[in-house]
């Protein structure tokens, strides 16, 4: 087993949408997750139920629950629209047993709150993951889709060790939020180093090397402790590795980026 990475496996591996990759098959996604694993990746996350589902039926099948650290958002099933992607639901108290089935996991490595503005309603979360966790049901707690203002709001006493937010060479608005949450004590990790899949088909270079500068930039970034990137095929897992194998851009590779940047 290689030392744990900076990468972490994002859940929408598992689904069909919000991606210009093919679907991977079942199969597919046993294979991505092995690879994961074996390769230090542990660290998987899961937005949508589906994603749940899907990652679920992937370690029972692999037999390597007790391998994976599951991170998990409130992302719930809405009646009559089961193969819809429905927008976040603040948790109650039903929510978790209902995410454990989910995952046939009895316990989340990493439940993440996504951040909104009711305060009241945020801080009525925040005591609920703690009970969570208190129970044993859940490891740790982090904020998803963090801004600064939230973590300004937060009550003195919260279970909150880490923040998640899109942070990327075209989008950077996270990294003063990044700073105040490491000077807290609290992991950074960002999410979506592509933008999304058909970013790189934009960019208009060679996917390849348009796919790895834009993980390097971020995976390079020392406020950084994880990056989330979706990945549909095996292979691509040790083509990721690789890249960030390779350390920060070179001076070259920063000007092809302002290149594409600037378009």
């Amino acid at each position: 087993m290689n030392k744990e990475s900076k990468l972490g496996l994002g859940g929408h591996s598992f689904i069909e949408e919000l991606g210009n990759d093919p679907h991977a098959s079942f199969e597919e996604q046993c294979a991505i997750v092995a690879a994961c694993l074996d390769n230090g990746i542990d660290l998987i996350d899961t937005t949508y139920y589906q994603e749940r589902v899907a990652l679920g039926h992937v370690l029972k099948r692999l037999g390597r629950q007790d391998e994976a650290r599951i991170m998990a958002w409130n992302f719930f099933k809405h009646p009559g629209r089961e193969h819809e992607l429905v927008d976040y639901t603040p948790y109650e108290p039903q929510h978790l047993d209902l995410m454990l089935e989910e995952l046939q996991t009895d316990a989340i490595d990493l439940l993440v709150i996504h951040a909104h503005d009711d305060t009241a309603k945020l801080r009525e979360e925040l005591a609920l993951a703690q009970d969570w966790v208190q129970a044993g049901k859940v490891k740790q707690v982090a904020l998803g889709m963090a801004q600064l203002g939230h973590l300004r709001q937060l009550p003195a006493v919260h279970p909150i060790s880490a923040v998640l937010a899109p942070y990327n060479a075209f989008h950077r608005e996270a990294k003063e939020m990044f700073e105040a949450a490491k000077s807290l004590g609290m992991d950074a990790i960002a999410l979506s180093p592509f933008v999304r899949g058909w970013k790189l088909d934009e960019i208009g270079a060679d996917k390849n090397t348009a796919a790895a500068i834009l993980l390097r930039w971020v995976a390079a970034e020392p406020l950084v402790d994880h990056v989330v990137v979706s990945m549909r095929k095996a292979e691509w897992v040790h083509s990721n590795l690789r890249a960030v194998g390779e350390g920060p851009l070179t001076e070259a590779e920063i000007v092809q980026l302002q290149e594409w940047l600037a378009r």
